[in-house]
C-alpha cells in the first residue's frame, strides 16, 4: 500500500472511531416547545468572566439584562456585569432588531448559542425576556437553586432558535378570597409562571369568603369584609360562626402592597387583571355594607359553613347606591392597575333575591325589562359603562343570559368552550378557561386520595385541548388560562402542587403552535423539568404517574379490577393482601384482575424505567365497585 493510501486509511479509521465515541447532542427539553429549534455544534460555557452586553442606545432597557444577571448570580456565584457596548467574545448579547421581524411580534425572539457567544435578538424587550427564559432552561437544573451550587459546569448547548407565542393571553388565575396568601407568595407565584412564558395573572380578589383589596373610600371592606371566623379542614359543612366568635382569619392587600406586586410583575412582563366579583358572590361586600343587599340585614363573611337561606350574597340592582359604591371601587382599581381590563365577575347570580325585592322589581318595570334574568344583563351593561368611563375594558365570566352581555364586554368561557365560541361569533373578545381542561382546583389523581372539589382535571386533560376551536372566530380569542379556586388550598405548598405541573402543560398549549404539540413528546420534557422545580423549591404533583383504577363486571356479575395509566411506559405492581407492593409483586399484564376471596383492598404502585414513581394507591374494593364501567 502506498504511503498516501495508508495515511488516507488511517484518517478514515480515526474518523470512524471518533464518530462512534462522539456523544449525541443532549435533548433540549424546553417548555414551552419553541416554534423552530436547530441544534448546532459545540457549547458555550458561562464563567465568572462572561459579560451581558447591551448595544448603545438601549440603556432604557437595562432592567431586563440586570434581571438576567441577578438570576444567574445566586446559583453560579458569578456577578456578571451588564455593559453597554459591542463586546462579542464570552458574552450574552441582547439586541433589538433594527428592522422588526413581523413574525416575532412583541414577544418573540431569536436565540443563537455558539462556543464564543450568545446572541439574543427581538423586536421588543418582552422578546428578550422570553428568550432569557429559554436560555435559562438550556443551563443545568441547578440554575434554579436559591443558593450557590459548587462543582457545576454551566454549559449551554449550541442551538439556533426562532420562537414566538401562539396566543396573546397566557394566564393563570388565583383566588385569594377563599384563602388569603401574603404578597410574598403572590410574587413568588408570578415569578414562577413568568419562567414558562405565562404573561397574565388574573387576581380573584373578592368573593363570599373575603374582600382582599384596600378601597380607601370604603374602609369597612377591609375592616369587616377581609375577616372571617377561623376554620380548618375540608371546605364543606364547617360550623357556622358562633355568637360572639371573633373573625380573625383573613387579610388584605394595601394599595402599597398592590403597587409593589404590580412593579414586580411588570419587570417580568406579567399583566395583572384584578377581579371584583359582583353582583353575586358578594357576601363579603354585603357584610361590610348591608345596605347594598336586597334584605339590608346584617351578614357575616362566609366561613365554609352550609349555606343559610337567611344570607344574601347578591347586590340590590334596584338600589342606585349600589352603583354609586361600585363606581368608587372600580375608580380606585382603575387608578391602581395599569392593564387594560378590569374583571367584574358577573356569574352564578341567585336571582331569587331580586324576584322578592320591591326595588329590583321596580327597576325591571322602569327599565322595561322582562324578568330578573334581563335585570342581570342591565347590571352588567351599567357596570360596564362605569368601567369604560375609567378608561378600562370590562371583562366577566360568560353567562348565557336572555338579554345578552354588555356590548364591549370581554368574557371568560368557564363551563365549557361553547359559551366562548358563541361569544366570539358575536364579536366579544374571549379567554378560554373551560373547567374540565383548566380548573386547577379539581383533583389531578385518584379521587379517593384527593381533597379537591367536584371532579378531575388530569394532566393529560390540560394538554390535549385546543383553546381556539374551529367553530370560534379566532380573531376574537385572546387566549386561555388556568384557574385555581382555593376552597381546599390553604397553604403555599398546596398552591404550588395544584398548579405544577399542570401549568407547564397549559404554558405549552398557549405558546406552542397547535400542530407541533405532541403529548408523548411533552412527557419526557416535563420529567426533565421536575429537577428544576426541585432546585427552585417549588412543590409539584406526580399524580400523572399513578395507576388509574376502576371496575368491570364479568358475565356472572363478579367484580374485576382494571388498571391503566395516564402516560406510556408505566409498569404497575399490585396486591390484594393489604401489604405494600413493589416491583417484586405481581405485575399488571393488561387484563382485568380477579379478586381473591376475603380481599377488601387493592394496593397498586407504579414504576417508570425501573424507578418507583408516584404514590401507592390503596383503595377499598367497595370504592372500586362504585367505579364499574360497562
Amino acid at each position: 500500500m502506498s504511503r498516501i493510501g495508508f495515511l488516507l486509511l488511517l484518517v478514515l479509521v480515526s474518523s470512524s472511531v471518533f464518530a462512534q465515541k462522539a456523544k449525541p447532542a443532549p435533548a433540549l427539553d424546553l417548555i414551552p416547545e419553541p416554534v423552530q429549534v436547530a441544534q448546532t455544534n459545540g457549547t458555550f460555557e458561562l464563567t465568572a468572566k462572561t459579560v451581558i452586553v447591551l448595544p448603545k442606545g438601549h440603556e432604557a432597557h437595562l432592567g431586563v439584562a440586570q434581571l438576567l444577571s441577578q438570576r444567574l448570580q445566586v446559583p453560579t456565584g458569578y456577578a456578571l456585569p451588564v455593559k453597554v457596548g459591542n463586546q462579542k467574545k464570552n458574552s450574552i448579547q441582547l439586541e433589538l432588531l433594527p428592522q422588526p421581524d413581523p413574525e416575532l411580534g412583541q414577544e418573540g425572539y431569536t436565540l443563537q448559542v455558539t462556543p464564543q457567544a450568545i446572541l439574543l435578538q427581538a423586536n421588543a424587550p418582552a422578546g428578550w425576556f422570553y428568550g432569557i427564559q429559554t436560555l435559562l432552561q438550556l443551563l443545568p437544573p441547578a440554575v434554579e437553586s436559591k443558593q450557590t451550587v459548587a462543582g457545576v459546569r454551566w454549559e449551554i448547548a449550541g442551538v439556533k432558535i426562532k420562537d414566538y407565542p401562539r396566543l396573546a393571553w397566557r394566564g393563570l388565575m388565583v383566588d385569594v378570597s377563599r384563602h388569603f396568601f401574603p404578597k410574598e407568595v403572590i410574587m413568588a407565584y408570578i415569578d414562577q409562571m413568568a419562567k414558562y412564558k405565562l404573561n397574565t395573572f388574573h387576581w380573584h380578589l373578592t368573593d363570599n369568603q373575603g374582600w382582599r383589596v384596600e378601597i380607601k373610600s370604603l374602609p369597612k371592606l377591609t375592616q369587616v369584609g377581609a375577616w372571617r371566623v377561623p376554620r380548618t379542614g375540608y371546605w364543606k359543612g364547617f360550623q357556622a360562626p358562633q355568637p360572639g366568635e371573633a373573625a380573625t382569619e383573613g387579610g388584605f392587600y394595601s394599595q402599597e402592597d398592590i403597587k409593589e406586586i404590580i412593579r414586580y410583575a411588570e419587570e417580568r412582563f406579567v399583566t395583572i387583571v384584578p377581579e371584583v366579583d359582583v353582583p353575586g358572590h358578594s357576601l363579603a361586600l354585603i357584610a361590610s355594607y348591608p345596605n347594598l343587599s336586597c334584605t339590608q340585614t346584617p351578614q357575616q363573611v362566609l366561613a365554609g359553613d352550609p349555606w343559610n337561606p337567611q344570607r344574601t350574597n347578591v347586590l340590590c340592582v334596584g338600589n342606585d347606591s349600589t352603583f354609586t359604591e361600585l363606581e368608587k371601587v372600580f375608580s380606585e382599581l382603575a387608578q391602581l392597575f395599569p392593564g387594560e381590563y378590569l374583571h367584574m365577575g358577573g356569574d352564578e347570580v341567585t336571582r331569587s333575591y331580586w324576584d322578592k325585592c320591591a326595588k329590583c322589581q321596580q327597576r325591571i318595570k322602569t327599565e322595561g325589562l322582562k324578568n330578573s334574568e334581563e335585570l342581570q344583563t342591565y347590571f352588567l351593561k351599567r357596570l360596564a359603562r362605569i368601567i369604560e368611563s375609567k378608561g378600562k375594558k370590562p371583562m366577566g365570566w360568560y353567562e348565557k343570559l336572555e338579554g345578552g352581555l354588555a356590548p364591549n364586554m370581554a368574557v371568560m368561557s368557564w363551563k365549557d368552550m361553547k359559551g366562548g365560541i358563541v361569544a366570539s361569533q358575536q364579536g366579544h373578545k374571549v379567554v378560554m378557561t373551560p373547567a374540565f381542561n383548566t380548573y386547577l382546583d379539581f383533583y389531578q389523581g385518584d379521587p379517593y386520595l384527593e381533597n379537591g372539589p367536584f371532579t378531575v382535571t388530569r394532566l393529560n386533560a390540560t394538554y390535549n385541548w385546543n383553546p381556539v376551536p374551529l367553530e370560534a372566530n379566532a380573531a376574537n380569542i385572546l387566549g386561555g388560562q388556568g384557574s385555581l379556586w382555593t376552597e381546599q388550598v390553604a397553604h403555599e405548598r398546596k398552591l404550588q402542587s395544584m398548579t405544577w405541573p399542570r401549568a407547564l402543560s397549559l404554558a405549552e398549549v398557549f405558546w406552542t403552535p397547535q400542530p407541533k404539540r405532541q403529548w408523548e413528546n411533552f412527557i419526557p420534557r416535563l420529567e426533565a423539568h421536575l429537577p428544576r422545580l426541585d432546585s427552585a423549591q417549588v412543590n409539584y404533583a406526580t399524580h400523572f404517574y399513578e395507576p388509574i383504577v376502576w371496575g368491570v363486571k364479568d358475565s356472572a356479575g363478579a367484580l374485576k379490577v382494571v388498571l391503566s395509566s395516564e402516560i406510556k411506559d408505566i409498569e404497575m405492581y399490585y396486591t390484594f393482601d393489604d401489604s405494600n407492593p413493589d416491583k417484586f409483586y405481581p405485575k399488571y399484564q393488561g387484563q382485568p384482575l380477579d379478586i381473591p376471596k376475603g380481599a377488601h383492598h387493592i394496593r397498586v404502585v407504579s414504576y417508570r424505567h425501573g424507578k418507583r414513581v408516584g404514590r401507592e394507591i390503596n383503595l377499598p374494593l367497595s370504592e372500586v365497585e362504585k367505579r364499574v364501567r360497562k
